[in-house]
């Protein structure tokens, strides 16, 4: 039973799966203090994976908000976290391993993406007609770095 497996079994048998992805592996270092890149899900399939993740080490749900400290991704998303959860699970009032496709829930996090960028002064960004994000520049210090949004 999984319940009753350690944290650190639980995480092992995770990374030891093929469930994994950037964003989640993203949200397992940091809750395990090591180093991270930060990555925010982009899609619906990172958003699972992360997702399954926090089923599988539901100590860590507590703590995913701490993971906005990683950019206006982050940020943006936690901001509507719930609402994309709920609306992951039950978009169309079909299961998500029953449906093909989730545009709901994309178009719901690509529009908390962009606006965790709208609303971070140390970014210049672009939107589409849709609302999304489609450039975005880091303006703050000396480094300027030009990120692209798929």
């Amino acid at each position: 039973m999984t319940g009753l497996k350690t944290l650190e079994r639980r995480v092992i048998s995770w990374l030891l799966s093929d469930d994994t992805g950037a964003s989640s592996l993203s949200i397992c270092a940091h809750m395990l203090g090591e180093p991270c890149e930060g990555y925010a899900p982009s899609d619906c399939s990172d958003l699972g994976r992360c997702l399954r993740l926090l089923d599988l080490v539901p100590e860590w749900g507590a703590r995913v908000h701490e993971m906005a400290t990683y950019g206006p991704d982050w940020k943006g998303l936690l901001d509507q976290w719930d609402q994309i959860v709920h609306l992951y699970h039950n978009e169309g009032g079909v299961p998500v391993s029953e449906r093909p496709r989730s545009p709901e829930t994309y178009r719901a996090m690509k529009l908390a993406i962009a606006e965790g960028y709208r609303n971070n002064p140390n970014y210049e960004c672009g939107f589409g007609d849709d609302g999304t994000l489609t450039w975005s520049r880091l303006i703050e210090g000396e480094s300027e770095e030009e990120e692209q949004e798929g």
